[in-house]
C-alpha cells in the first residue's frame, strides 16, 4: 500500500500526459489507466475523519464507511479566500451533472487560515452566505490537511468508492479537468458495479434560518437623504430613507445577471456601492461586473464586466468588453490631474489589484489618455503579496476589499483595506505610490501576520479587515476589523491604531464587512454582516444603534415577514386593551422580560421577536424581527404612523425566549400578542409595552 507522496507523484505524471493530448478518447484512456493504477496498485487510503470534528449541512457526522460506493471530491477551503470562492461555481457545475444518487459527493473540508475561521458558527455563516449545499467538516486543527499533505487553498482531492486517493487539483481554474476526471471515474466504477445510490443524511443549514429584512449585508453607503445597502445575501440593493423606510428594492432574492427595471434586474452577491447624485454604482461581485443604477429612470445597466470571471491583469478595454474578477468595493474619486469625480476606483479582489473605470475622458499616468467607459489596472502586479512600492504596477495587494478617499492640499489618497495581508495601505493618486499604514509585517510574502493589537504602524495587528472609511473631524480612518469583530480608529498622521468598538460592549459586531462615514454629522454606518443588520455609530459619543429596515406596502420585498409566520392555527394571540395614538406620531414598541428568580437568558440559543403591523383593511404595512436580550425593558423598534393613517392599526408580536432556570435546565417559552391602536388624539400614548412572563 502506497503513501500520499506516491500518489502525488503519480498525479503529476497524469497531468503531464494530459497536457500533451487534446484528443478526447486518448484523454479518457489515459485517465482510466491512471484510475486503475491508483485503485488497484497504489491503494493510498484517505485517513479516517476525526470523530470529534463538527459537521454542517448534515444531520450527523460522516465517516469513510458511510461514503463507501461514492466518488468523493474533498474541497479543502478557507472561507476568507477569494480563490476558494472562485471554485464554488465549479463544484456547483459538478453537482449539477452528478447527484448523490449517481454516486458522486462533494465534501467541504474547512481548514482555517485565520483564528476567527476556526469557529464553527463563523463557518456556518459563510456556508449560508455563499450558498454551499454540500456537507462541510470543520478541520479546525488542519489534521486532514496535514495528513493529505495539502499545501494551499483551494485544493480538491478525489477519492474512489473504496476510499483510495485518485487525484489532486491545486488552485482554481480546473473545472473542465475536474468534471472530465469525475465523469471518467463514474464510467470506470460503474463497469465494476462499485457505485452506490444510497443517500447521505443531508440537512441544509439554510432551511433552518429565519427570515430577516437583510441577509449578510456587505457594504453600505449614503447620500444627503438616503442610505444605500448592498443586501448581499438577498442579491439586491436597497435604497432607504435616513429613518429606515425602504424607497427602492432593486433586484430580487434569486441570483442572476440581468439588466432592466428594478423588479426585472438581477445581481449576484453585490458588495461595494458608490453614490453620485441619482446614480448608484455597484460592485456586483459574483457576476464579476460593475452595474449602474439610475434612480430617476429606475433602470439597471452593466457598465463593465462580461458576467464571467476573467484573468486579465492589465485591462484597457471598454465597458462590457473588459473582463473583471470579483470586484469587492468601489469609490468615486479624482484623476491624477485633479479632475474630480472622474474615476471609479475598484478593489479587484480576484486579481489582487486596484482598477479604474473612467466616468469621463481623463489624462492618466505616463501621458496616457483614456476615454469614458474604458477600464484599466491602476495598481498591483496581480501577485498576492503585501508589497509596497513607489511604482504602482510593481506594488502588490492581497485581496483588497475596502476603499476610501482622503483629499488634502498635497493631493488625494486612496486607502485600501487589504484583507488577506491584514493591513491598511495607501495609494497616492498623483503618482500611484503604494505605502503601508498599519498592520501586517515587512516581509511582503508573509500573509499570516495578523492579530488583534492596538499600536503604531507595523506594531498594530488586524485580522482580515474588509472596510475602511475616512473620518475628517479627527483626520483618521475608521476600519472594520472584520475577523476581530471590532471597529478601529487609525490616526493618519501618527499611524496609531486604537480600538473604538470592541467585543466587550453592549452590542457585539459579527464580521462587519463595510463602513461609511457621514462627516457632516460625524456618524458612521456599519454593515454588521453576520448579524444581518446596519448599525449607526455616533463617533464622538461612541453610541451604537440599529437602523430599522421598514418595507412599506407599496415597496416590493420578496422576503417580508407575513402574519402567517406569527399566528398559529387555532391559537389566539394574547390581547391588550386598545390604546390611542396620535396620527403621524412615532410609536415605540418595548418588551418587558420577566424570568423566574435566578434564571437568565440562554445566549447560546436564538431568542427572538417578530413583529407585523396591519392597517384597518388587514394589509401588512410593517414587519421586522430581532434578537431578545437580557435587558428589560428592551426597546424593540420604533414605527411612525403615516399622517393620513387608518382609524385602527394592529400590532402583532411573537416572542420566543430560551432561558436557563436555577437548576441549569434550558427551557423555551413562546407568546404571541396583539395590541390594537386607535388613531386618535384623545388620551394618546407614544409607547407600547408587551409583558413577557415565564
Amino acid at each position: 500500500m502506497g503513501e500520499v507522496g506516491d500518489i502525488l507523484e503519480t498525479c503529476m505524471l497524469l497531468d503531464q500526459r494530459l497536457a500533451d493530448t487534446d484528443d478526447s478518447k486518448n484523454r479518457v484512456d489515459v485517465i482510466l489507466e491512471h484510475i486503475s493504477l491508483a485503485e488497484n496498485k497504489l491503494k493510498v487510503k484517505c485517513p479516517q475523519f476525526r470523530a470529534d470534528l463538527e459537521w454542517m449541512n448534515v444531520s450527523r457526522p460522516l465517516t469513510l464507511e458511510q461514503l463507501k460506493g461514492k466518488v468523493v471530491v474533498l474541497d479543502f477551503f478557507t472561507y476568507c479566500c477569494i480563490n476558494c470562492l472562485h471554485v464554488l461555481p465549479d463544484l456547483a457545475a459538478l453537482e449539477e451533472e452528478f447527484t448523490i444518487q449517481d454516486g458522486v459527493l462533494v465534501i467541504g473540508v474547512h481548514s482555517a487560515k485565520f483564528e476567527n475561521e476556526k469557529i464553527s458558527s463563523n463557518i456556518l455563516s459563510a456556508i449560508l452566505r455563499y450558498n454551499i449545499d454540500h456537507p462541510v467538516m470543520n478541520d479546525n486543527e488542519a489534521t486532514l490537511w496535514s495528513e493529505l499533505m495539502i499545501q494551499c487553498w483551494p485544493t480538491f482531492v478525489v477519492l474512489s468508492p473504496n476510499g483510495n486517493i485518485l487525484q489532486f487539483y491545486v488552485g482554481e481554474g480546473h473545472r473542465e479537468r475536474l468534471i472530465e476526471f469525475v465523469r471518467t471515474c463514474v464510467i470506470f466504477f460503474n463497469e465494476k458495479s462499485l457505485l452506490s445510490s444510497h443517500d447521505i443524511p443531508l440537512q441544509l443549514e439554510k432551511h433552518k434560518r429565519d427570515n430577516t429584512p437583510l441577509k449578510f449585508p456587505g457594504k453600505v453607503s449614503f447620500s444627503e437623504n438616503t442610505i444605500v445597502i448592498s443586501d448581499t445575501g438577498h442579491n439586491r440593493v436597497l435604497v432607504l430613507s435616513k429613518e429606515g423606510i425602504v424607497q427602492h428594492c432593486i433586484g430580487g432574492k434569486e441570483r442572476g445577471f440581468k439588466d432592466g427595471n428594478f423588479s426585472e434586474c438581477r445581481f449576484d452577491s453585490p458588495q461595494g456601492i458608490a453614490v453620485q447624485e441619482n446614480l448608484i454604482y455597484v460592485a456586483d461581485t459574483e457576476n464579476h461586473a460593475i452595474r449602474m443604477i439610475d434612480i430617476q429612470k429606475q433602470e439597471v445597466t452593466t457598465i463593465a464586466g462580461t458576467g464571467k470571471q476573467g484573468n486579465d491583469k492589465a485591462g484597457g478595454n471598454f465597458g462590457t468588453e473588459q473582463e473583471l474578477s470579483s470586484p469587492w468595493d468601489i469609490v468615486i474619486g479624482p484623476s491624477p490631474d485633479g479632475q474630480m469625480e472622474s474615476v471609479l476606483y475598484i478593489a479587484m479582489a480576484g486579481t489582487h489589484q486596484i482598477w479604474a473605470y473612467f466616468l469621463l475622458d481623463v489624462k492618466w499616468y505616463h501621458g496616457k489618455d483614456y476615454k469614458q467607459g474604458s477600464c484599466v489596472r491602476f495598481a498591483g502586479s496581480g501577485n498576492e503579496e503585501n508589497r509596497n512600492n513607489n511604482y504602482p504596477e510593481k506594488a502588490a495587494f492581497a485581496q483588497p476589499s475596502g476603499l476610501t478617499l482622503r483629499h488634502t492640499e498635497q493631493g488625494s489618497f486612496l486607502y485600501v483595506a487589504d484583507s488577506e495581508s491584514s493591513t491598511i495601505r495607501s495609494v497616492a493618486l498623483k503618482d500611484g505610490a503604494v505605502k503601508h499604514v498599519v498592520g501586517g509585517e515587512r516581509d511582503p510574502m508573509n500573509l499570516f501576520a495578523y492579530g488583534d493589537k492596538d499600536g503604531k504602524g507595523i506594531d498594530a495587528k488586524l485580522q482580515h479587515p474588509l472596510g475602511v472609511a475616512m473620518v475628517t473631524s479627527s483626520n483618521s480612518l475608521l476600519v472594520a476589523d472584520s475577523y476581530n469583530h471590532k471597529l478601529k480608529l487609525v490616526d493618519i498622521g501618527s499611524k496609531q491604531c486604537t480600538t473604538l468598538w470592541g467585543v466587550d460592549r453592549e452590542v457585539t459586531l459579527n464580521e462587519p464587512g463595510g463602513v461609511c462615514v457621514d462627516n457632516k454629522k460625524d456618524v458612521a454606518y456599519i454593515a454588521d454582516t453576520n448579524n444581518h443588520c446596519i448599525r449607526i455609530l455616533n463617533i464622538q459619543d461612541t453610541v451604537i444603534t440599529q437602523l430599522p429596515v421598514i418595507f412599506q406596502n407599496n415597496t416590493v420585498d420578496s422576503l417580508t415577514i407575513r402574519l402567517t409566520d406569527i399566528l398559529k392555527p387555532g391559537k389566539e394571540p394574547e390581547k391588550y386593551e386598545v390604546i390611542n395614538v396620535v396620527p403621524g406620531s412615532e410609536v415605540k414598541v418595548n418588551l418587558m422580560l420577566k424570568l423566574p428568580d435566578k434564571s437568565c437568558v440562554n445566549n447560546e440559543a436564538p431568542s427572538k421577536w417578530t413583529a407585523v403591523i396591519q392597517d384597518d383593511a388587514g394589509s401588512e404595512i410593517f414587519s421586522q424581527t430581532g434578537a431578545i436580550v437580557e435587558s428589560s425593558p428592551q426597546g424593540l423598534f420604533s414605527w411612525r404612523l403615516p399622517a393620513s393613517s387608518q382609524s385602527k392599526v394592529s400590532v402583532y408580536l411573537k416572542a420566543k425566549v430560551f432561558y436557563c432556570d436555577e437548576s441549569k435546565a434550558c427551557r423555551m417559552k413562546e407568546k404571541v400578542y396583539l395590541q390594537e391602536l386607535n388613531v386618535d388624539n384623545v388620551d394618546a400614548k407614544s409607547e407600547v409595552l408587551f409583558d413577557f412572563s415565564c
